[in-house]
């Protein structure tokens, strides 16, 4: 495993999750009382956080059989038709995550998280982009440039 990443729910679906606890409990505890009320809130609260905690996707770049491989949710790719790899500007970022991008990108965005763009050399791949939100950025294009090697790495940092 040359780097793993989780990308856990943000704060909002944390919130949704207490209020979910929060409408639950107080209708049931009209209902039911308010133990019995209080105990289902919590109940659905941790379920549905749990849900959300459980489908969070990864990403992640290994090594198998000598063939390097980059994992983003369900989708898999292999390292060797991977170009340049970039951090988005942050009016980039907007731009893919309101779609009014032109290009048909894959795209792994959660929340206001820094997005990594890579470049899809692959010709009869319909997504020519790749754009990945990670907590660590200039971690994920290391370890990218790395797997790719000396030969055809490039990496650029648009700020």
């Amino acid at each position: 495993m040359l780097y793993r990443e989780r990308l856990l729910p943000g704060p909002l679906i944390l919130a949704l999750g207490v209020a979910l606890f929060l409408m639950v409990g107080a209708a049931y505890s009209r209902a039911f009382g308010s133990v019995l009320g209080v105990a289902l809130g919590l109940l659905v609260s941790a379920l549905f956080i749990g849900f959300a905690c459980a489908t969070a996707p990864y990403i992640r770049l290994e090594e198998s059989d000598g063939a390097c491989f980059l994992t983003a949710g369900r989708a898999r790719i292999s390292i060797e038709i991977v170009g340049s790899v970039s951090q988005l500007s942050p009016d980039r970022r907007v731009e893919i995550r309101r779609g009014r991008s032109a290009d048909t990108a894959f795209s792994l965005i959660r929340g206001s998280l820094p997005v990594v763009e890579l470049e899809i050399l692959d010709p009869l791949d319909p997504h020519g982009l790749w754009c990945l939100s990670t907590r660590n950025p200039q971690e994920l294009i290391r370890a990218i440039t790395t797997a790719k090697g000396p030969k055809n790495s490039s990496t650029d940092t648009r700020w």
